[in-house]
């Protein structure tokens, strides 16, 4: 079985007259890595190279000149935090050896909310290579995604259906939704994709517990690899969730 794609979006704000300040921006590249393959030459095994396109960049360049920054992209895995402007200005991403030519577009842009941190997730179309990838943007502050909660992210073109506890939740493609965790506690998830028959098919079954001042969150994303046993994969990480912000005082 094959899965197609929906269509995504990056998620933006307004322009403001108040100028913003910086804010934090990382970036989780969703796929399957291609099969190993090696070349022995003389008796000696030699890993090859994959081929262009079936991965990510390995790094790739934000901003320009002396000021670049490298980031280093591993698929299934969010990437350190980087400083990005305040307000909802593009911003664009080269891969790292890429020319700074601005006539040639960036291997990456991004729309961001006009503030707060940002979480971009990356992914590439079925038959595409990661020369054109896809992202939806979330929004990765302590009151988007507190301590003591999960996130969890349908991006298959399809509905899943969740059992997690005692709840059952469909998700609509690109939807998603936050619930509170209680820490030291296991939640059992069961994940299903809506098949081309219309029947539930479920490939997931695991649990997330959560430690005092962490958060988790869950993608459900179309598995990109050659000849994969089931269209669809999950990736979930749990991580030290930010600090809530201070109160202000009073005046």
């Amino acid at each position: 079985m094959v899965l197609t794609m929906a269509t995504s979006h990056a998620e933006g704000a307004g322009d403001s007259d108040k100028p913003q300040p910086p804010r934090s921006l990382r970036l989780l590249p969703l796929g399957e890595p291609p099969p190993f393959r090696q070349n022995v030459i003389d008796g000696v095994r030699y890993e090859q190279e994959p081929e262009p396109g079936s991965v990510p960049p390995r790094q790739i360049r934000f901003g320009e000149a002396e000021k670049a920054i490298l980031i280093r992209l591993n698929l299934g895995r969010a990437t350190e935090p980087i400083k990005i402007p305040g307000g909802t200005a593009a911003v664009g991403f080269r891969e790292a050896t890429a020319s700074n030519d601005p006539a040639v577009k960036p291997w990456l842009t991004l729309t961001p909310p006009e503030s707060g941190d940002v979480l971009a997730v990356i992914w590439r179309d079925p038959g595409t290579r990661w020369s054109t990838p896809r992202s939806i943007l979330f929004a990765d502050t302590a009151a988007a995604l507190p301590a003591g909660s999960i996130r969890i992210v349908n991006l298959l073109p399809v509905e899943a259906a969740l059992v997690f506890g005692a709840d059952r939740v469909i998700l609509t493609p690109g939807k998603s939704l936050v619930k509170a965790l209680a820490v030291g506690t296991d939640l059992p998830i069961q994940i299903a994709f809506k098949n081309s028959t219309g029947q539930y098919q479920r490939f997931y079954s695991g649990a997330v517990l959560l430690n005092r001042n962490e958060r988790a969150q869950v993608f459900i994303h179309r598995a990109d690899g050659e000849k994969p046993r089931q269209p669809a994969k999950v990736v979930t990480f749990n991580e030290i969730a930010p600090p809530p912000p201070k109160p202000k005082p009073q005046p």
